[in-house]
């Protein structure tokens, strides 16, 4: 598949980009690793006047240790972040959920604010435009209904980020920079709930950094994929526990990543949060496995992951 046309630009600065964007009028889009953005541009599922190229952002690509909180620009490699000693150290959870993430090749060029940021995704939308126009256009594309669930004017595709769920679970917040100025999120605030415009960011805006609170923690990181770490989860689990309190996130089956905690961890509790996680999954057919087994794995997962945080998880 061939590129479409746009304006390649790069910006050497945060205040540059924002600029930038202001130029194009909003139709322009953030590069950072590209490996989410590029085949969705070659799919022509996104067609910008203009791709702002900010890998040249010196500022995004640190990692610094600052009042006990590790401060991660988004430009900071997939592999550069599991790499880091304190994460090794400190952050099981979202040590496994970047060695989960694809191959390390893909690690090497993919970013944490990237991955952050993928789009959602769907067997009905994920397509080539040739696929998609035979087919008829989904409500994500601007169709008039849902092309999964027959006569539903929203969006069912699948938030399958390996890294947010684990973010998420060690508190974690972002930082964000846009045309109107800048603010701070907590993660789960990133995420909107809604298929079709998942994230909750203002035009312009992008990720400038990451808070990620460095405590000693105990977790682990559990994904359902067909072929292991090359693909996006179809169900992902993360667990941290800290001060005796346990975080639960659950990822890719749904338009946004779910976040559960367990004050008290015992077997009672661990079924519950099980229960309540299987309970509010309700995929559809919009995945390479069925819906029923998906449903089910989130509660297997769930207690899979717990059963090997018992007996020392990657510590």
């Amino acid at each position: 598949m061939i590129l479409p046309s746009f304006e390649y630009k790069k910006a050497q600065t945060i205040d540059e980009a924002l600029e930038l964007y202001k130029k194009y009028n909003g139709e322009a889009f953030y590069l950072a690793g590209g490996t989410d953005l590029i085949p969705l541009l070659k799919h022509r599922l996104f067609n910008p006047k203009a791709v702002i190229d900010l890998k040249g952002i010196e500022e995004l690509k640190t990692i610094k240790r600052k009042r006990g909180n590790l401060l991660v620009g988004p430009n900071v490699t997939l592999y550069e972040l599991k790499e880091n000693p304190e994460v090794k150290e400190n952050l099981p959870c979202l040590f496994e959920s970047l060695n989960a993430t694809s191959c390390e090749t893909l690690q090497m060029r993919g970013t944490i604010g990237g991955n952050i940021m993928q789009n959602t995704r769907c067997l009905q939308y994920n397509k080539s435009l040739e696929w998609r126009t035979a087919r008829g256009f989904c409500y994500k594309m601007g169709g008039k209904t849902c092309n999964v669930v027959l006569n539903a004017r929203s969006c069912f595709s699948n938030y399958c980020g390996d890294n947010a769920p684990a973010l998420m679970t060690v508190d974690s917040k972002v930082r964000l920079a846009g045309p109107q100025g800048e603010r701070t999120l907590k993660l789960e605030k990133l995420f909107s709930g809604d298929g079709k415009d998942p994230f909750n960011i203002k035009p312009g805006e992008f990720i400038t950094e990451i808070t990620i609170p460095l405590k000693e923690t105990k977790g682990a990181y559990e994904k359902l994929a067909v072929r292991g770490s090359i693909d996006y989860p179809l169900v992902g689990v993360a667990v941290t526990v800290m001060d005796e309190v346990a975080k639960v996130g659950v990822t890719g089956i749904g338009p946004s990543p779910r976040l559960y905690e367990i004050e008290k961890i015992n077997k009672k509790e661990i079924d519950k949060i099980a229960g309540k996680a299987y309970e509010d999954a309700k995929p559809v057919v919009n995945a390479v496995l069925t819906p029923a087994y998906r449903k089910k794995m989130v509660g297997v997962l769930i207690r899979r992951v717990f059963a090997r945080i018992e007996k020392g998880g990657s510590r």
